[in-house]
């Protein structure tokens, strides 16, 4: 609904699910176990039916160990009334006793691609609220008839064995698990659940719009309304874990992650494989790391790559914001410098005062480890392209001889590499040591930090790529016991 004041009652009427109880929740959430002894868990919460059950289910379970929820609802501010549906969500959750915290997006908005790139942003902003209050378990509440649109969609594209077995319901962010218990739930079980408490729900409208590619899956006469378990193929999830296993071993083999955020690929250990999809997901989850990309490139893009990398030995191409550069048994793969958005990054004073930390092209992490002394204005991130002495090729013979693993990497892949500026020029380079990069300079001529005097800008960089380099370990969740009748 687009007033959370009055809600409508088209999905209320049609429902005719099967409510959940406690013990059917506590079914699916202990597939998840550990948890502490008194677990906390944040619930991502937009106020629509699925999120709402899940959050009153979650705290109901939470509550009988000793532990509570943190319902998190990310505003985007895509439309005008979200921030109002964002104090319903409050206000209703109130009621049961559970905290509830807005986070909301700022910044411009995209104007193409807008439900993937909100969908980044939210799952960003919900990780790194987590990582403030010190949650280690984000529930979300994806249910069957997701999983169901999510297979259709994949199988629409051409997907791959991989991408049959749907969602996992569980991955891993940057601070926190993500967990999915409701995957074998169906949503009319879920706006049962609702009723049964006597408690309402939101209504968003994008869900009704055509433009939206789930949207017009969902609506597709070939998508059951009640979606069942059945809808997925048995052995989709048993050739995914088997994949898997081999992905990781050949990604452990053959591959290498520099501190610069450079991945170093042995062309025999990648090539070795006699599995086609094998080679193209490893190289895939590869160039999606190094990137910063949410999605690996498209699988018929991946096996040209393959195929025309095989046969030239110093083949250099470009795919998913990365350069591919083969030379002879090493292939280097690096962010693509004309796809970066060479903005410079300013600094927030309150960041440098603090000790906080900023984050750069959805790559790297930089960290004040000592409050910065005034002047603050002025320090800010970039490539290392940006530096006028990288030009030189004084400054780049010193990086070679210095900094060992620098010599072989291909000049364009130094040209990504972040750095820290302020008036005066480079302060500090990404994957580093400061007195390393003060030695460079000195040996290529160039007035340094040390020398010119000024405040020092004690920090710490850190590659931390969007989605890590594997994520094995797919997990399938069966359908509560209570529900199977």
């Amino acid at each position: 609904m687009s007033n959370p004041d009055k809600p409508t009652t088209d999905d209320r009427a049609a429902s005719d699910g099967t409510p959940l109880d406690a013990v059917a929740f506590a079914h699916l959430i202990d597939g998840f176990a550990p948890f502490e002894t008194a677990p906390v868990l944040a619930v991502a919460v937009s106020g629509g039916a699925d999120s709402m059950a899940l959050a009153l289910l979650a705290h109901e379970w939470a509550q009988t160990r000793g532990g509570k929820i943190v319902a998190m609802t990310v505003d985007h501010g895509l439309r005008s009334d979200s921030a109002h549906e964002a104090k319903w969500v409050a206000q209703a959750l109130r009621t049961h006793g559970i905290d509830h915290i807005v986070l909301p997006w700022f910044g411009d908005k995209p104007r193409g691609a807008v439900q993937e790139r909100a969908r980044i942003a939210r799952y960003d902003l919900l990780d790194q609220a987590c990582a403030t209050h010190g949650i280690l378990h984000l529930l979300v509440a994806h249910h069957l008839d997701d999983q169901v649109e999510t297979i259709a969609m994949r199988v629409s594209h051409g997907t791959k064995p991989m991408g049959r077995a749907g969602m996992s319901s569980r991955r891993f962010l940057k601070s926190v698990r993500l967990l999915r218990p409701l995957l074998s739930v169906a949503k009319n079980d879920l706006i049962a659940t609702l009723k049964a408490r006597g408690q309402d729900w939101i209504e968003d409208p994008s869900n009704q719009n055509p433009k939206f590619e789930r949207v017009r899956i969902r609506k597709d006469t070939r998508i059951t309304v009640a979606a069942d378990q059945e809808n997925i193929p048995s052995d989709a999830v048993e050739t995914r874990l088997a994949l898997e296993e081999t992905i990781a071993n050949v990604l452990a083999r053959s591959v290498m992650i520099l501190p610069v955020g450079v991945a170093v690929v042995d062309t025999a250990g990648i090539y070795r494989s006699q599995d086609r999809d094998v080679r193209c997901y490893a190289l895939g989850q590869v160039i999606r790391t190094i990137g910063g990309a949410a999605y690996m490139p498209s699988f018929d893009a991946l096996a040209n790559l393959l195929d025309a990398a095989y046969d030239d030995a110093s083949h250099r191409s470009s795919l998913g914001g990365c350069v591919i550069h083969r030379k002879s048994d090493r292939i280097y793969i690096f962010r693509e410098v004309g796809r970066m958005d060479k903005t410079p990054m300013v600094i927030d004073p309150d960041v440098l005062r603090s000790g906080g930390c900023v984050r750069w092209d959805n790559r790297f992490e930089w960290t004040a480890l000592s409050p910065v002394l005034p002047p603050l204005a002025g320090i800010w991130i970039g490539p290392l392209v940006l530096c006028d002495v990288f030009h030189t090729k004084a400054f780049r013979a010193a990086f070679g001889e210095i900094v060992g693993f620098i010599a072989d990497l291909p000049r364009a892949a130094l040209a990504s590499m972040p750095a820290l500026y302020d008036k005066e020029g480079l302060r500090s380079v990404g994957g580093l040591e400061v007195s390393a990069l003060s030695d460079v300079l000195s040996a290529a001529g160039c007035v340094t930090s040390q020398s010119r005097g000024g405040n020092a800008i004690d920090g710490r960089w850190r590659f931390a790529p969007h989605t890590p380099l594997w994520e094995s370990g797919f997990k399938s969740l069966p359908k509560p016991v209570s529900l199977l009748a």
